[in-house]
């Protein structure tokens, strides 16, 4: 008999940028793996209904909610919708649920950084937040993404009866070097973006955690160089970034993109010269390995998950120190042999993440605990002597 298995992938064609990469990625190779153990079941937002119908294939149970918050959604409507299509296992995002008692409840927790670092986040996403934990507790099994967010979580008593399993992110394959694009498309993307001969690159979120003051810091004592930065992701609040470009008049040396669309970013990548992101704090950290697999060399903060994730293929730097950080984007620029030899360490470290590879660690999770609880059912069920 095929396990019949719920998936919240209400982020799937839009949502928090992280959160929408993730589950479209885990989705797609799920789907992929065609495993005929299971039969899929996927949570979605009713405005996608026509788009998803679509694009899923036909064996794909579709089963749409109403777009309210995730928190809500996951308490509410995701179990009731696992009770009424007799769903076994049900991978919850962030927010895990109570019930339907009858149901096994794997929770994928991204991350508890605001735990550890409240100051980079606002009164109410740490509220919100929180009750994560709450409902964690109510979970079979939990899920997260590297192992500096498992001892997090341990840390913060955190914890399943079937334990917390990390399962890596993986990469996009459409990730490539520059050589594998052709002049036009490259040309267009320099015209398109006003890109400069050479650029640092970070993507991501554009708030105080990403620490971009300390990489803008780190710029202005590179101008020997005739560097740009360019910060693909969108704006939040930031003043404390603004008032220093103002200040030391670097309004000409950073181009912010805004959202860059995904075949747009793939070749942004592609073309810059160093790439850098030195947050103060990362579950994971998944752009030093997209920049990585595009052949372009990393700086990245020695906090957190960084150390794991990126191995020996990245140069670090203590985020605390624009000095540092520039220093260790110096030394890339200046030295040839190291610049290559980084490149080809990136390459290496980034074939260690595929999205098959998480695809298949969750599903393998998932039939490991449906066994189980299968056992124990049986076992229960014996009489006694």
């Amino acid at each position: 008999m095929k396990i019949r298995v719920g998936i919240d992938a209400k982020w799937y064609f839009a949502g928090p940028p992280s959160g929408h990469m993730v589950v479209k990625n885990l989705v797609d190779e799920i789907i992929r793996a065609d495993d005929d153990r299971f039969e899929l079941c996927l949570f979605l937002i009713s405005k996608n209904k026509s788009g998803a119908k679509a694009h899923f294939p036909a064996h794909v149970k579709l089963i749409f909610l109403p777009g309210i918050p995730n928190l809500l959604s996951n308490l509410f409507l995701v179990p009731l919708m696992t009770w009424l299509y007799n769903i076994d296992v049900v991978l919850f995002q962030n927010f895990g649920s109570a019930w339907p008692a009858n149901a096994l409840k794997i929770a994928y927790i991204h991350d508890v950084l605001f735990l550890d670092y409240p100051q980079y986040y606002t009164k109410t996403e740490v509220s919100y937040f929180k009750q994560m934990i709450r409902f964690a507790a109510k979970a079979d099994q939990l899920i997260t993404i590297s192992n500096c967010e498992k001892v997090r979580m341990q840390k913060h008593g955190i914890d399943a009866p079937r334990g917390i399993n990390v399962v890596y992110h993986g990469i996009n394959k459409a990730f490539k070097p520059l050589d594998a694009y052709n002049k036009n498309d490259i040309l267009a993307l320099e015209a398109k973006y006003n890109l400069p001969p050479n650029y640092l690159l970070y993507v991501g979120r554009v708030n105080i955690r990403k620490n971009l003051t300390g990489l803008v810091r780190a710029l202005n004592q590179l101008k020997e160089f005739d560097l740009k930065l360019v910060i693909a992701g969108e704006r939040g609040s930031y003043p404390e970034l603004d008032e220093y470009i103002a200040s030391k008049q670097l309004g000409d040396y950073i181009i912010f993109t805004g959202h860059v669309p995904e075949t747009d970013l793939h070749l942004l990548y592609a073309r810059a010269k160093v790439f850098c992101f030195p947050s103060y704090a990362e579950g994971f950290g998944l752009p030093p390995l997209e920049a990585m697999q595009c052949g372009v060399p990393v700086v990245v903060s020695d906090r957190t998950a960084m150390p794991e994730v990126c191995g020996s293929a990245a140069l670090y730097a203590n985020p605390d120190d624009e000095s540092e950080i520039a220093l260790e984007i110096e030394l890339l620029l200046n030295d040839h042999a190291l610049f290559n030899e980084k490149i080809k360490q990136g390459f290496a470290q980034a074939r260690k993440f595929s999205w098959t590879k998480a695809a298949n660690e969750i599903l393998t999770l998932i039939t490991e605990a449906y066994a189980g609880r299968e056992n124990y059912s049986e076992a229960q069920a014996q009489p006694r002597l």
